[in-house]
């Protein structure tokens, strides 16, 4: 909120720098984004007289100026039209900033114009930044001292203060507000506000009907004003808004916007002679059409506060006035509204439409419900004194009764919540400058909060408010007290996500952190449920669910890398996946997905895309992290929808599946536009910490064995849907003692192999921990393992 230092004395009396106020509202609570520093934007400005003026000889249009700075005289090239002796200017010194804080701001130096040197610049009001445009250098009067500084001479119309509010502080929207919270600190005096009573000339007849006075719109006031003249707002009004950011649009509308800066009271002025009609406030109807004072015309929907007549919305109550009975220079006849709304249904109705209006910001911030008549009559008086007319009576509808919110606190209640013993006598005091009613009972303290902080509402509140108020900065810190049997800082799950981060990192595997929403479109492409789970208030439509899975996150992430020409991508998340809305609903799962070639180009290696085996190296080690090894579990070939038919599989414990593995299947790829081979695979680790048994620190002895070791190449022709794996444990059962290794180190499913086969080799590592084996021995476990898998996978050994 931006308001000038001029519009804060009008209620504070007070004798402070502007650096130092603005200190004193930032430790209060209301931080300060921007200030005018006079001093510091015109350094090198000082203010100067014309002593002589002569022409330039090489020049018809400018002028060789003679000018005391207050110390000595230096000569200027001008060529200002309204150049003369013994006037009082700005003058610009060497090193000054000319269009201070804009983007086309220059700095002065001693130059030669048409062949003379000019020592500095005599200023205009646009080059020293106070208006957008001038003619001719600014004329100071003769109150002014030279010599001094140009910021001294500046009237406090142009100095701002922008300060920023945090949600709970609607009392602080006005200029009175804030000023009234300055004086509760102890800074300066304040001046009351005066709300003026003004005697009606007629009697307003409307037909009215407020029919949400017991929800949405509990107050609802109108006074109609005849015979008034909309005029242009006077110089003040406009210098004042020009320096606050406000736009002026004309003495009516004005009216409003000022009253709502200054008291916290938004208004809205229909032109009454456009209202057609009985005036109704009610819930809007979704579909229905509404077009605004922005020349936007808005859908909809149910629920929203609306003003209407007989025939259309006049206006989108709290948030935004209507384009059809706004207020121009034909107005003639002008109804004010004034009204309390429904904090909730304003802020629906404006993040719905997305419509940001400083109405809707105070509104849905809570305003005081007891300034619905006071603002009336503000707006009045403002508008019979600058636009003449004549006032009627006011007409309400509503059933608002400002009930007090009682609240008890002890004394005793602030030094065991602050840290320090605070006077009774000074929270007595602040209390009171704050608005509230204060009774006290002994070390007791009965407490009536104003109106206008809908914001405090425990006793707690209080006590943060006496502490704001007393000054954080002298509160003492405290170092925290921590206990020294804390026991574990780390739970279990916590180690083993760092352990599985620190791990697949160094496998060259990025990590990412995604939303755990998702796109609607997605969900429904990979998700096996049929209920997808929505959220009622996303923060995009693109995040409209809850996600089921981490791939399709991740696949996002691969697609847009891939738009960007980012080619072998190999990324992680470890993060909540939701199977439902109720508690318990939320597993933790690590997922992991490469896509293109596994090893840059080089003349060493041809291309090799990612593959099976790939993924499946990386959830081995993922599941070492847990103390588990490939012979420990199992595969299934059911696997989800998302992945390749044949080129995927679950992972298994027991009959438990912990997990998926595989290649993306290829019409998910064009979904993404993903054009290279995409693997994946994706761990429950709430399921597998089930699983886990932390181990101790200490490591199992490492037994080498002193024995020969033998190796026996196998090679068969399986068919193509059985697992390398299930060969693999079949083998390692044979004799659990003696083989030591099982590899695989041919894959071939080429030419002389029957269709729908594949041949396969192993590599089996045998040996003893207490004796040299014999051939009989080493040929007697090698025919064991021939007849194992001929007969369980009806395998033919070539």
């Amino acid at each position: 909120m931006k308001f000038t230092l001029g519009w804060l004395r009008d209620y504070l009396e007070f004798d402070l720098p502007v650096s130092e106020l603005c200190e004193r509202l930032t430790s209060i609570g209301l931080e300060v984004e921007d200030f005018f520093d006079p001093q510091k934007k015109y350094k090198n400005f000082v203010i100067a007289q014309i002593k002589e003026i002569n022409s330039h000889p090489n020049a018809d249009k400018l002028k060789l100026c003679k000018v005391f700075d207050g110390k000595k005289e230096l000569e200027i090239v001008c060529g200002a039209s309204n150049v003369k002796k013994n006037m009082f200017v700005a003058l610009a010194k060497e090193g000054a900033i000319i269009k201070p804080g804009e983007k086309n701001q220059f700095q002065i130096q001693k130059n030669k114009i048409r062949g003379i040197e000019s020592n500095g610049m005599l200023c205009s009001e646009e080059e020293l930044g106070l208006s957008e445009s001038s003619d001719g250098i600014m004329e100071l009067d003769g109150s002014c001292n030279v010599g001094e500084n140009f910021g001294n001479y500046l009237n406090e119309e142009e100095l701002f203060i922008d300060i920023s509010l945090t949600p709970n502080r609607a009392d602080c929207a006005s200029v009175y507000g804030i000023a009234r919270d300055l004086n509760a600190s102890g800074l300066g005096k304040l001046k009351q506000k005066i709300i003026p009573n003004i005697k009606p000339d007629f009697e307003t007849k409307l037909d009215l009907e407020n029919r949400l006075k017991d929800s949405g719109c509990p107050q609802f006031s109108v006074r109609l004003i005849k015979d008034v003249e909309n005029i242009n707002s006077s110089n003040f009004i406009v210098k004042r808004f020009k320096n606050s950011d406000l736009k002026v649009i004309s003495a009516l509308v004005d009216t409003t916007n000022f009253i709502n800066i200054d008291y916290c009271r938004p208004l809205h002025v229909f032109d009454y002679d456009k209202i057609e009609g009985k005036i109704v406030i009610r819930y809007s109807k979704k579909g229905e059409k509404f077009f605004g004072l922005d020349d936007c015309e808005y859908t909809l929907d149910d629920g929203m506060i609306v003003i209407c007549d007989d025939k259309k919305i006049i206006s989108l109550a709290g948030v935004l006035g209507g384009k059809e009975t706004a207020c121009d220079e034909k107005t003639k006849n002008v109804l004010i509204e004034s009204a309390f709304f429904n904090p909730d249904d304003i802020a629906f109705a404006g993040r719905k439409l997305n419509i940001i209006s400083d109405a809707r910001y105070r509104f849905e911030r809570g305003i005081d419900p007891d300034s619905v008549i006071p603002g009336l009559e503000l707006a009045t008086e403002m508008i019979l004194k600058t636009c003449g007319g004549k006032s009627g009576t006011i007409v309400s509808d509503g059933i608002f009764k400002s009930e007090p919110n009682r609240i008890n606190v002890d004394i005793i209640n602030f030094a065991e919540i602050l840290g320090i013993s605070i006077d009774k006598k000074f929270i007595i005091e602040k209390l009171k400058m704050l608005g509230c009613s204060v009774e006290s009972k002994n070390q007791s303290l009965v407490v009536l909060p104003p109106t206008w902080r809908s914001d405090i509402k425990i006793k707690e509140d209080l006590i943060e408010e006496i502490a704001r108020l007393y000054g954080y900065e002298k509160i003492p810190s405290k170092e925290m007290e921590i206990s020294k049997n804390l026991g574990r800082t780390t739970n279990e799950i916590q180690k083993i996500r760092k352990k599985i981060r620190t791990l697949l990192v160094s496998r060259n595997i990025t990590e990412i952190i995604s939303w755990s929403f998702a796109n609607e479109k997605i969900e429904k492409l990979l998700s096996a449920r049929s209920d997808i789970i929505k959220i009622q208030n996303p923060i995009s439509t693109e995040l409209s669910c809850l996600r089921s899975n981490l791939v399709g996150n991740l696949l996002t992430v691969i697609k847009n890398n891939t738009k960007k020409y980012s080619k072998n991508i190999s990324i992680f998340e470890l993060g909540p996946i939701f199977t439902g809305c109720k508690p318990g609903e939320q597993k933790d799962f690590v997922s992991v997905i490469r896509s293109g070639n596994s090893y840059q180009k080089n003349w060493l290696e041809k291309n090799k895309s990612f593959d099976l085996f790939d993924i499946k190296a990386d959830f081995n080690a993922v599941l070492k992290v847990f103390g588990f090894n490939s012979s420990q579990i199992s595969f299934s070939k059911q696997s989800k929808d998302f992945y390749h038919p044949g080129k995927s599989g679950s992972i298994l414990i027991g009959k438990e599946s912990i997990g998926f593995f595989g290649e993306i299947h290829p019409e998910v790829l064009d979904f993404f536009s993903i054009k290279e081979k995409t693997v994946a695979f994706e761990i429950n680790l709430t399921k597998m910490m089930n699983y886990h048994k932390p181990k101790n620190i200490s490591k199992k002895e490492i037994k080498v064995s002193q024995y020969q070791s033998s190796s026996r190449d196998f090679s068969f022709e399986i068919k193509q849907e059985i697992f390398a794996s299930d060969l693999i444990s079949t083998i390692r059962k044979i004799d659990k003692e003696l083989i030591k290794e099982v590899l695989v180190f041919d894959n071939y499913d080429g030419d002389n192999i029957k269709s729908g086969y594949r041949a396969i080799a192993l590599s089996v590592t045998i040996q003893s921990d207490h004796k040299t084996l014999k051939d009989d021995e080493i040929n007697d476990i090698s025919e064991k393992i021939v007849n194992q898998i001929n007969l369980k996978f009806d395998a033919k050994q070539r």
